[in-house]
């Protein structure tokens, strides 16, 4: 098949970890004997120029500045659609991750829609009240559907219950990992003190600030690695102690190289005031996956990942005791990784493209 996949997050260098879970779905399909062509917000050739990605992410800088935002990103998905309508003619399927703006902008278009809905992009439409707008346009496209998360799809089914029966007809399926690639970093022995290690964009909703909160709180000798960027990254290193570290941007060796020597990986995300959550982060999966312990937050679709540590959210302290607890008798590694070993991307690729057409229920 000759497939387009039009994203806001794509890798725009070599080892750069924005969207490299949608470069493996494009590499996995490619691998399977797909004709691939991208379609992705940025700069240089075969971008689509937008302030919205990137560092911080559409649907915080929608929080931030509602008006300019909504402006910015009504043109951004009118561009989109513009080059999805040039390319639309060679293609036999379209692939868009996250619903707005890239499954609205493939609305025009006549081959089959794959909409993936990953979490930011439902929270805000159902903040903007356009969720129902935008899945009733869907289903008349006779799109179909995946959501990273039971929680979003049950979300999705609560804000519009009107289409409860076709929503219960889409799919959940979480993003798939180089599960290979992972198996095979060299664990590092354990180390005195710990590293725990936060990989994630400097928004309020990874709660970051509640990791390095909880670092006062953490009995166990340990050091926290925080791996990213973004507009909170000032207001973070300003609170940070002397045992926490602000790596910045990180290539995604780095990362690996990260989780090789990490004791656990923290997840402290964040319910926001607007109601937004997370999908399923990916830094979660590609730990278990290196056999990493994990500590989360119990909220959107890391409730669902199996031998995870959860906790309540906001809350420093119920998260320097997890980790405590973590590190004094972490699981096994075979029983971390057995909980995402469906999830190689060859798998999840296919059975994605099954549901596109209409093999998968």
């Amino acid at each position: 098949m000759k497939l387009g996949v039009v994203t806001t997050s794509y890798p725009r260098f070599a080892g750069d970890p924005a969207g490299s879970f949608v470069a493996e779905h494009v590499a996995a399909m490619r691998a399977d004997g797909h004709a691939v062509d991208v379609i992705a917000a940025g700069d240089g050739a075969d971008r689509i120029a937008s302030p919205l990605f990137y560092r911080g992410g559409a649907p915080d800088a929608l929080e931030r500045s509602p008006a300019a935002t909504a402006i910015e990103a009504v043109r951004f998905t009118a561009r989109l659609g513009v080059e999805i309508a040039r390319r639309a003619r060679r293609w036999d399927a379209i692939v868009a991750h996250w619903l707005a703006p890239s499954a609205i902008a493939a609305l025009l278009a006549t081959v089959p829609l794959l909409a993936i809905a990953h979490g930011g992009d439902v929270h805000t439409l159902r903040r903007m009240r356009l969720l129902a707008p935008v899945l009733h346009a869907l289903r008349v496209r006779r799109a179909r559907l995946a959501f990273v998360s039971e929680a979003l799809r049950a979300l999705a089914i609560d804000s519009v219950p009107s289409l409860r029966g076709w929503l219960a007809s889409a799919i959940v399926q979480p993003m798939g990992l180089a599960i290979d690639r992972f198996q095979a970093l060299p664990r590092e022995p354990a180390r005195d003190p710990a590293t725990l290690v936060i990989a994630s964009r400097l928004v309020p909703i990874k709660g970051v600030d509640v990791a390095i909160a909880a670092m006062a709180h953490v009995r166990t000798p340990a050091r926290l690695v925080i791996a990213g960027d973004g507009p909170d990254r000032t207001a973070l290193a300003r609170c940070a102690p002397s045992n926490v570290e602000l790596r910045g941007l990180v290539s995604t060796a780095e990362r690996d190289r990260l989780l090789a020597r990490a004791s656990v990986v923290v997840v402290p995300s964040r319910v926001l005031a607007s109601g937004r959550t997370e999908g399923t982060p990916m830094i979660a999966l590609e730990a278990l996956a290196a056999g990493v312990p994990v500590v989360a937050s119990a909220v959107g679709g890391l409730r669902e990942l199996p031998a995870v540590e959860l906790v309540a959210p906001d809350d420093p302290r119920a998260l320097a005791g997890a980790i405590d607890r973590v590190l004094a008798a972490p699981r096994a590694a075979p029983e971390l990784r057995a909980g995402v070993a469906g999830l190689a991307w060859p798998a999840v690729a296919q059975r994605l493209l099954q549901h596109l057409a209409g093999e998968v229920v």
